[in-house]
């Protein structure tokens, strides 16, 4: 496993890529929610922006930055790792000089769990950090109150990951890859639960698609859009926590699975 992963960190720590999309994380996942101290007071349903950085509720407001930033950066990262490999040559390369295909899967399976771990971590170190600076009172319990959204933000940036790493292995160009990666989350798939699927049945099982249960384990934090929306369809616009992870994890299984079938059957 960390010969793998040296092998990985040798080939992407020279990318373009991968240092701008990991700088602008570092950047702006904590310097996104310090804007909003620049506002005394913001309108309903927030109405002041002290929320914002207090526990508990910081792990929530955070949490949604951090979602819309892994979609983007990380999710583009498993993509371009992939297709760059296949540009270059680089993973005829590899296998040629020894590795098996197998290895090669899994040298870029470790490297999205690593960098998915790394992202939680910094979302926690953030979260504690702002948390701590802006809460008057610190008690432990409102500590952590919502502490649970430090795994569910693991999850869901490898569910991110694991969506663009089978992109990558599927179409194999870049430029396409990206474009069905945004197309879907952005496009195909509130096509088909919201112009489809909730005009067919209006059933809550229109959340079980993979991106929405992704979204979900780390959710928009107001609470207010959720009760119109339960009061007019009559189920919650969310999944529980617990539904959301098992989802991303069955998803994220097939995605992966489909991923190594693709390495080991595809022409070098």
């Amino acid at each position: 496993m960390l010969y793998l992963l040296r092998l990985e960190w040798k080939k992407i720590r020279k990318l373009t890529s991968f240092r701008l999309f990991s700088v602008c994380y570092l950047v702006l996942l904590p310097a996104i929610l310090l804007t909003g101290l620049r506002f005394d007071e913001l309108p309903p349903p927030i109405n002041s922006n002290e929320v914002f950085f207090m526990f508990p509720t910081v792990w929530q407001y955070l949490g949604y930055i951090g979602n819309w930033l892994c979609f983007f950066f990380f999710g583009f990262l498993s993509i371009v790792v992939v297709t760059t490999e296949h540009s270059y040559r680089t993973m005829r390369q590899n296998i040629i000089t020894g590795l098996s295909r197998q290895q090669y899967f899994l040298s870029k399976f470790y490297l999205i769990v690593v960098v998915s771990l790394l992202a939680a971590l910094y979302y926690a170190l953030c979260g504690f950090a702002i948390g701590y600076l802006n809460t008057e009172a610190i008690y432990w319990h409102k500590v952590w109150q919502h502490a649970d959204y430090i795994p569910r933000y693991f999850l869901m940036c490898f569910g991110y990951m694991s969506f663009g790493l089978f992109l990558g292995f599927m179409i194999r160009r870049t430029g396409i890859a990206l474009f069905l990666y945004l197309a879907y989350i952005m496009f195909i798939e509130l096509i088909l639960r919201w112009g489809v699927h909730l005009q067919i049945v209006e059933h809550r099982s229109m959340h079980f698609y993979p991106m929405n249960a992704v979204e979900d384990l780390v959710a928009l934090p107001f609470l207010e859009m959720a009760d119109e929306f339960t009061s007019k369809y009559g189920f919650s616009i969310y999944l529980q926590p617990w539904e959301a992870s098992i989802t991303v994890l069955v998803y994220s299984a097939l995605f992966l699975y489909l991923a190594y079938w693709r390495v080991t059957r595809s022409d070098l």
